[in-house]
Parts: C-alpha cells; structure tokens; sequence
C-alpha cells in the first residue's frame, strides 16, 4: 500500500516539476536574450542584459567616453533594466563674444539755417555693451547660451543732419568717424574785387553766397560736402590762387563778417562728395 502511494505522490509531484523546470528555462532564455540599448552620437548601441553589470562598465566596455559636460539621464553605478533605453547627450560650450549698441540719445542740439541748407548739429550719448558668453550645444545642435560677463561704454559725439525743406532727415553724418583736418580760414564775400572773376560766381558756376567756401582741390576735392568748427555747413564749389595746402576760404555775407574770419584756425569735417550741396 505504502509502495503504491508513493508512486502516486511522485506521479503528482512529476508535472508541477516538469513546469516550473520548463518555465524557468524559458525565463532565463527570454532574461539573456533581453537586451538595453545606448543612443549616443547618433548611434544606437544594444546591449544583452546582465543584471549583475552597472551602467558605468558597460560604457567602458562599448569604448564610450563621457566629457565632463555630457548630460546622461541615468545614474552610472547601478545595473540597467532590460528593455530600457540610455540617452547621452553630447555638450558642448563655446566661447564667444558680442556687442550691442544702444540708440544716439541727443542731449544738446541746434539748426541753422544760414549756409546754403537747413541742418542740425546734435551732441549726444551712445553706449556700446560688450558681452563675453557660452554658446552650448546639444549633439552639435545650437541649445542656448549664457551670459558670462558684460561691459558697458557710453561715448559722447556730435553728428550732424542734412534736413529736407520739410524737415525731413536726408542724411546724418557721424562727425566722430569723419576725416577732419585743421585748417587756417579767410574769407571772402559776394563781389569781393580779391575773389575770383567778379566775385559773384564760383569756378563750377555756382552763385556765390555764404556756405560756399574756396579749397585746395589737392587737400580737399571741390564738390564736397563739408562741416567747419565754428562756421556751419560748407561746400567746396570755388578755388582761390592763395588757398593753397590747408587753407579754406569761407564764404560770407559782407566785408564786416569777413574781417571776422581772418587767418583763424577751424577744424574742417570731410563728409562726402556729392554734385548738389
């Protein structure tokens, strides 16, 4: 009796074993084929899963190097789980500068009127911000940037605008970018018997009135357009056999105005060449 209960117990006892055997075979095979995967440097990587490796050595073994700034959502010293997928991010920062340049803000200004057009010389501020940044890159794409330091300069100078007879701007020249020359002035008026001709007409055929002004064409070619310190605008329409080298014969409205003028030194801003004044 006993003999046969036995048989029967292990007849039982037989298929569970031949199960949980055939299962746990099954498991370990699907555990080793599972694999984890690393996306880095546009590459997908896989891996067969080892619950017994930490992340840290894996990337050894596969040659992946991690730079100080890399970005990895994953912590280094623990096993990966199966089926699970590792992003690397590839950083990095570059060094670089820029400038901004703020807009002229006029703190003093004034027109005239009296030589040959309307302008208005302006004094004002301008302040240049320099920045040093880090330009950061995620896998060579352009991510954002940090501000590392900024430095700002504020710089005062005059221009001056050509004005429209409707007051409109024509033109705006920055008088600290321009050539200037130091120049010894005379003057002279319309009908001056010491000017050319009668006095009335300039060499290029212009009526001559103040704001004309007679150059040196090899110091200062004639049909240009011209700023001088303490007399306004001018243009170079006229010659004169004394105005040689840096001399500049100033146009004006009498022989009173004139005396005026006589052998002093101005400051002569170069603008531009131009047909009209």
């Amino acid at each position: 009796m006993k003999k046969i209960e036995t048989k029967k117990i292990f007849r039982l006892l037989y298929i569970p074993c031949i199960i949980f055997l055939l299962a746990f075979v099954l498991n370990t095979n699907s555990l080793l084929s599972r694999k984890t995967y690393i996306l880095v440097d546009d590459k997908l990587i896989s891996v067969t899963y080892d619950k017994n490796k930490i992340l840290r050595d894996i990337l050894k073994e596969k040659n992946i190097i991690l730079n100080q700034d890399d970005i990895i959502y994953y912590d280094l010293d623990k096993p990966v789980n199966p089926d699970s997928r590792v992003k690397i991010i590839r950083v990095k920062k570059i060094k670089s500068k820029a400038s901004k340049q703020s807009s002229f803000r006029p703190i003093w200004q004034k027109t005239y009127t009296s030589n040959l057009r309307k302008v208005e010389l302006q004094k004002g501020i301008v302040k240049d911000t320099y920045y040093n940044l880090t330009q950061i890159y995620y896998d060579n794409k352009f991510n954002n940037f940090i501000y590392d330091s900024e430095k700002t300069i504020s710089k005062t100078f005059y221009r001056l605008l050509l004005l429209k007879k409707n007051n409109e701007i024509e033109k705006i020249y920055d008088l600290s970018k321009t050539k200037r020359i130091k120049m010894i002035a005379t003057a002279y008026y319309p009908g001056d018997p010491l000017a050319w001709g009668d006095g009335t007409v300039t060499c290029l055929g212009q009526k001559m009135q103040r704001g004309i002004v007679a150059v040196d064409p090899k110091v200062i070619p004639l049909r240009t357009r011209l700023y001088i310190s303490g007399y306004g605008y001018g243009y170079a329409g006229d010659t004169g056999s004394a105005i040689i080298g840096n001399r500049i014969d100033l146009g004006v409205n009498n022989k009173q105005e004139e005396q005026s003028w006589m052998h002093r030194e101005v400051t002569v801003y170069i603008l531009e060449k131009s047909k009209t004044w």
